[in-house]
This record gives structure tokens, sequence and C-alpha cells, in this order.
């Protein structure tokens, strides 16, 4: 409870990781972190000492891509926003960017006070999320660098020859895999229902909590990433209806809401059965 009041996210300490004031424990929390949220594949890849293959993952490459750009960025802008040197602006950036990204929870310091744009980059790493075969939540890396390289494809094929044949491919842990129609299509409806479901939840949370837009999207996608990162929405004080919604949010997207979904179909079947 205290935790929500200060930082977000679950510690032993009232500021979580930041009340340690240590370089070293940062460091070794982020290497962890993003160990937690990289597909079980690929750390049994990691443990068979096949680096090569690790390297070629194409999920592997997008989450370090989504660091080298939105660290730097974020660091710039707590760095102007709260007069901080650049360097240290890179270490709370770096630490908190791995911790929204892999859904991990835990923090260096309050985000009250953090900019915008900052703000807005923590909510996109919480929606992007960690890898698809990891226990992380969020709509996950995977699916979020497949919709790009769709949009990209489709962009492509607008621009070129309608002669032109393209068969996109991508690799996991266990090879090359074909982006074929099947796969398009699961994505994108998943991603839609995610991103469906985050609007509703947050505008819900504006009514619920009469909080800023900002602040409820901060903290529905935390929710729904089951992330535990709060903005100081949830706290011991917050009213019943803002935590139900975030509990359903927690819920659907822990459960990838298909799931539930299917659950949801599958009893109302049964009770049919056993009606007749």
């Amino acid at each position: 409870a205290m935790c929500a009041l200060s930082t977000g996210g679950f510690s032993t300490k009232l500021n979580s990781i930041g009340e340690y004031g240590s370089l070293t424990i940062e460091i070794i929390t982020i290497v962890l972190m993003l160990i937690g949220t990289t597909n079980f594949a690929v750390l049994l890849l990691l443990v068979k000492g096949k680096w090569r293959r690790v390297i070629n993952v194409s999920e592997v490459r997008f989450m370090f891509l989504l660091l080298l750009i939105f660290v730097p960025l974020t660091a710039w802008s707590i760095a102007t926003g709260l007069h901080m040197s650049f360097g240290e602006g890179l270490r709370h950036a770096l630490f908190d960017v791995a911790s929204a990204l892999s859904t991990t929870g835990y923090s260096t310091m309050s985000y009250t006070s953090w900019p915008p744009f900052a703000i807005g980059i923590l909510i996109i790493m919480m929606l992007i999320g960690g890898g698809i075969g990891s226990t992380a939540g969020g709509v996950k890396m995977s699916r979020v660098y497949l919709m790009l390289r769709i949009t990209m494809q489709n962009v492509r094929k607008r621009l070129s020859p309608a002669r032109n044949v393209d068969a996109p491919y991508y690799f996991r842990a266990q090879g090359k895999t074909p982006i074929d129609m099947t796969l398009a299509m699961d994505t994108i409806g998943f991603a839609a229902c995610y991103l469906g479901l985050f609007i509703i939840g947050t505008l819900l949370i504006t009514i619920t909590a009469g909080c800023s837009l900002t602040d409820s999207m901060f903290e529905f996608a935390s929710a729904l990433g089951t992330v535990g990162l709060s903005i100081g929405i949830t706290a011991p004080s917050t009213g019943a209806a803002t935590l139900v919604v975030e509990m359903f949010g927690m819920i659907l997207g822990r459960l990838e809401i298909f799931i539930v979904l299917i659950g949801v179909v599958s009893l109302k079947q049964y009770v049919q059965t056993l009606g007749k």
C-alpha cells in the first residue's frame, strides 16, 4: 500500500529500488528484468551457447532497438524537465524503461513530477510488453514487431509494381518463419482487441477516478499489462469502481483476452448442454 503511494511497484523498500541508491543493484536488476522478459525458447538457446541464433531472433533485436531509441529520449526528457544531469537521467531512464517494457514493476523514482513526454514513453513500453514466450504482460514485442513488418510490407506493395511477389519472414528461436495471412490475422486481431480494451479501461478510469487522460492511460496500461507501476491513482484510498476496472484489466491482460472469451463461450455452451 505504501509502495503505491510513493513510486509504485512491489518492493521491500518504500521507494522501490531507488531507495537503495546503488548503481550495482540497479544494473543487476536491469539484467534480470531483461532475462525475465525474454522468450523462454531464446533463453534455452543462450544456455546451449547458441549465440548467433539468439542474435538473429527478430524479437531480441526489436527489444534492443526499442531500448536504443527510447532510453535516450526518456533520459533527455527527464534531464531537462527535472533539471538533472543527462548521466543521471540516463541512469533513471534505462532502469524505468526496462522495467516498463519487461512489465516488472520496479522503479527508481516517483513519476508524479515526470514530464508528459517521458510518461508517454513508459505508457508505450507497458503496452508493448515483453517476449511472447515469457511471463511478461503487454501486447508482446513479437506481435508489435509483426504489425510493423506487415505495415511496411503493405506500404511497399503499394509502391512497387504489381508483378512483384514478396515472401516476408521473421526469425524465431525455432528458426525462420514465414509471415502468412493466418499469422497476420491472428496478430492484428489480438492487438486490436488489446488496444480496444485499453481505450475502454482508460476512459472508465477518467470517470471513476476523476483524473486526467494521461494519468488514466498510465494506470490502466499498468493494470492491463500487469506491471504494477502507478502514477499515484492506485492507493489505499482509491475508490471501489476504479479498482474494479483495474481488476478486470489485470485478469484480461494476464490471460491474454482470448482465453477469457473462449472460457466464457465454453461455459455458456456447457450450461446450455446441461439445460437440455
